[in-house]
């Protein structure tokens, strides 16, 4: 029997890297956001000043209500959307090996460079998007996809898409672990294809349904290359999200105190997020198992 001796020594290096790489950066943001402070002269003690500034600023507001349109999206478009790749790809039709691949290889490409060519996809001149639709003869159809605030943040998250692969591998991982047994009986009953896959399989995937979910909502609160690099948070703060939001205020306006009480808020809107979704799906198995 392994002594908590050795328990603790091997579980040292995890710990110290937590301390050192959350728990104190995490302190200290706690700490400045109570002070106003630019980064370099002494802090001044404000109170709860920077919070009641970010509750009354519509900028914050909406960099609020646009980070929530990307967890939308995320949770009813994209995690579907990945969910449905992977039950095709289960049932191993030709050439599904190269497809996963396919799907997935957008995760390991760099951000930067994908956000770069989607600015030149949806550029309002040299994009290739427009130019297609002239070419077809759908001229009508050209935005300007990137500056025009009622298409900007549609433009934006669109790329979002291209990530759905690592969605499906996680499906996919568990709908392969699931017992064939299960199936087996199935198709002794008449079951067919759909309904294999809506009384079997989707019900084992509640958990990875949480997992993805996530996943996904810690990339959408974290997401910066996409509205940073595409469009900047404009036109007119229509693509500001929380995390550019935060990057502005430290960098840009050198109110450090204003940016770490917006990054204590973001985590705190993802906790409660994902509350959220993980009390539905044990209301939800309470209510299955009663």
């Amino acid at each position: 029997m392994i002594s908590h001796r050795y328990v603790l020594l091997y579980s040292l290096p995890a710990v110290a890297f937590t301390v050192v790489f959350f728990v104190f950066p995490m302190l200290f943001a706690g700490y400045v956001s109570f002070y106003e402070w630019n980064g370099l002269g002494a802090m001044t003690f404000v109170g709860w000043d920077n919070f009641n500034h970010l509750l009354h600023d519509p900028v914050f507001k909406k960099s609020l209500r646009n980070t929530l349109m990307w967890i939308l999206s995320a949770i009813f478009l994209h995690v579907p959307v990945g969910l449905l790749l992977a039950l095709v790809l289960a049932q191993r039709p030709k050439g599904w090996k190269f497809f996963r691949t396919l799907f997935f290889l957008p995760n390991v490409i760099s951000t930067t460079a994908l956000a770069f060519l989607w600015y030149f996809v949806l550029h309002v001149k040299l994009g290739i998007l427009n130019n297609l639709f002239k070419a077809v003869g759908l001229g009508d159809l050209t935005r300007a996809w990137l500056s025009d605030p009622d298409t900007a943040l549609f433009a934006n998250q669109l790329p979002f898409i291209l990530y759905v692969g690592f969605t499906m591998v996680v499906f996919l991982t568990q709908i392969t672990s699931i017992s064939p047994d299960l199936y087996e009986a199935a198709d002794l009953d008449g079951a067919t294809g759909l309904q294999k896959d809506y009384y079997i399989t989707m019900p084992l995937l509640k958990r990875t349904f949480a997992m993805n979910i996530l996943f996904n909502v810690a990339f959408c609160l974290r997401m910066f290359e996409y509205p940073f690099l595409m469009t900047g948070g404009g036109p007119v703060n229509s693509t500001m999200n929380m995390s550019l939001y935060m990057y502005k205020e430290m960098v840009t306006a050198n109110r450090y105190g204003v940016s770490m009480a917006a990054g204590l808020l973001t985590i705190l809107f993802g906790l409660i997020i994902m509350g959220a979704v993980f009390g539905l799906i044990r209301l939800r198995e309470r209510r299955e198992a009663a």
